[in-house]
């Protein structure tokens, strides 16, 4: 008796009187795998897209002083900040450096004094990002500070003049 079906090598067989393929259950298998891969990439691609960012925070802690001396030039932009602010006749730099942290992180910077400064982000929107800061013995609080502007904290005594710290987050 003639059939009516022939076995293709790709793995589809075709019905001589309909003209229909049906798929063997080798292949259907196969394309369920690619289904489920692809379906798996585009999740795991759009999971990195929404991800929190790294946000960059250029920490510089600097020492103001009465002693004549003078503006350290890695600070003018602290020292344009805070001249009105201060009473100091010099600036020098003690330390500059960079903490990468995402949400929820925690970075910590032990000051020339012997103090410890925290830093926390907690929220990061159009506003700018949410920073919890915590100056041991001094200040604990949170702050908003847009991205690329220098905030100020702190003048804590230190040898014969003040620290001051300066933040400015980039993300």
């Amino acid at each position: 008796m003639p059939t009516n079906r022939r076995e293709y090598d790709h793995g589809t067989e075709r019905t001589a009187r309909t003209g229909t393929f049906a798929v063997s259950r080798k292949r259907r298998t196969g394309f369920r795998f690619v289904l489920v891969a692809g379906v798996l990439c585009l999740v795991l691609t759009a999971s990195q897209a929404l991800a929190e960012p790294t946000i960059r925070f250029d920490v510089m802690v600097s020492q103001i002083s009465q002693t004549p001396g003078p503006i350290d030039p890695r600070a003018a932009k602290l020292h344009e900040k805070i001249r009105n602010e201060f009473r100091y006749e010099s600036l020098r730099v003690l330390e500059s450096k960079t903490m990468n942290l995402g949400i929820d992180d925690v970075g910590t910077l032990r000051l020339p004094n012997g103090k410890q400064l925290g830093l926390k982000p907690l929220l990061i929107d159009d506003r700018g990002v949410l920073l919890s800061v915590d100056l041991e013995g001094t200040l604990q609080g949170d702050l908003r500070v847009k991205n690329g502007h220098q905030v100020v904290i702190g003048a804590q005594r230190v040898a014969d003049g003040k620290l001051v710290i300066s933040l400015e987050p980039r993300f």
